[in-house]
């Protein structure tokens, strides 16, 4: 019931969205436009205000930091793995291989954290992005891209890297960790409430703008068809997190945010990557829906034995 109640809020906000897309209230046009000020401008400004104010001595944590790269290291391998038993061709196969680790992290992921673990949560998870956002996308595209085609795409690997360094979550993580380790997190005041203004408005049009994007229309047929990667991100994924911090403990609030993060559902963005780097892009589409639709049960779940064991 806690986890429930805990997750409650963002449901709401969620459904919130899909009423306003549902009744016209509001065009996906215009939510479109929503997803990129948030995207440039708005969780930029949260994520280098909360990194650069984190205290990287007490946050920071190497065994975190290990445990997540050995989880993006073994888990889109088994992912590619079982879509190759089950008979699939490649570019399904690479489908499935990327989304396994892409967590919807900011748009759902963030809310979350910080209904469930509070402002702690908000800094780990501006750490953890400093310290794994880079390695996440590079993995993720790279393991997809030996499902695709059995070898690495220098051109690909390029491109990747060249896309990163425009990145606006990179860039204000990047420069968040830089100002923390220099001792220059304390912005002027007038420059800190401008980024805590921006930084207010994320979360909750973040919430809105997904729940606008969910298309509900044949739901039956889409989770006939992709309910083995839904189940992979949701349970699987968050499983084997847990198990490598169990093995390289690390603090309560590190342990849950990290945990929750895991178990978010497959990242929007897994869709735009499937259609560029010619994978099974209606696939992702499919696998984003029904991961965030069932996440309104896993997510809960989650959150409620983080409660009773963590």
């Amino acid at each position: 019931m806690h986890g429930f109640l805990v997750i409650l809020p963002v449901a709401l906000v969620m459904a919130a969205g899909w009423m306003l897309r549902r009744k016209g209230t509001v065009s996906p046009e215009a939510f479109a436009q929503i997803n990129r000020a948030l995207y440039w401008v708005a969780i930029p400004a949260l994520i280098l205000r909360m990194t650069a104010g984190a205290d990287m001595t007490s946050l920071f944590d190497r065994h975190m930091v290990l445990a997540v790269y050995v989880s993006f290291a073994t888990a889109p391998p088994l992912a590619w793995l079982l879509s190759k038993l089950s008979g699939e061709g490649p570019v399904r196969s690479a489908t499935s291989t990327l989304m396994l680790i892409r967590s919807n992290t900011v748009f759902m992921g963030l809310p979350v954290v910080t209904v469930a673990v509070g402002v702690k949560g908000v800094e780990v998870l501006s750490i953890y992005l400093a310290f794994t956002f880079i390695g996440y996308q590079i993995l993720s595209i790279l393991w997809a891209q030996l499902a695709l085609s059995g070898g690495i795409s220098w051109k690909t690997l390029r491109g990747t890297t060249v896309s990163l360094g425009k990145n606006p979550l990179v860039l204000s993580s990047l420069g968040g960790f830089t100002l923390a380790l220099l001792g220059f997190g304390a912005f002027p005041t007038w420059l800190d409430e401008t980024l805590k203004l921006l930084g207010n408005i994320a979360s909750g049009m973040a919430l809105l703008s997904l729940g606008a994007s969910l298309k509900l229309e044949g739901l039956t047929k889409m989770f006939a068809r992709v309910w083995r990667d839904a189940a992979l991100k949701l349970l699987l994924f968050p499983a084997l997190t847990w198990m490598l911090l169990t093995l390289w403990p690390v603090s309560p609030v590190v342990f849950q945010t990290v945990i929750l993060i895991a178990a978010m559902p497959v990242a929007v963005d897994c869709f735009i990557l499937s259609q560029v780097f010619g994978m099974d892009a209606e696939h992702a589409a499919a696998t984003i829906t029904v991961s965030t639709i069932l996440s309104g049960l896993t997510v809960p779940l989650w959150i409620s034995l983080l409660a009773a064991f963590s």
